[in-house]
C-alpha cells in the first residue's frame, strides 16, 4: 500500500491553511489523500503511468 501513513488530524493540519493555487499543490493533495487512506499513489499502483497517473491525455470517443 502507501508508502507513507497520514493521520487525518496530519492531513487536516497540513492543508487547514494551504494558500498555494489548486494547480500548485493538486498533485501533492492528491498524494496525501493516498497516504490517509492507505492506498498506493500512482507511480506505486502503476509504475508505467498507462492507466494510473497524473495529466494523462485524454481522447475524445464520441461528438
Amino acid at each position: 500500500m502507501g508508502s507513507l501513513e497520514l493521520s487525518a488530524a496530519e492531513f487536516a493540519a497540513k492543508w487547514r491553511e494551504n494558500a498555494r493555487r489548486e494547480s500548485a499543490s493538486s498533485q501533492e493533495h492528491f498524494l496525501d489523500l493516498c497516504r490517509l487512506l492507505n492506498v498506493p499513489t500512482p507511480a506505486e499502483a502503476d509504475p508505467s503511468g498507462e492507466s494510473y497517473t497524473f495529466e494523462a491525455g485524454a481522447e475524445r470517443l464520441s461528438t
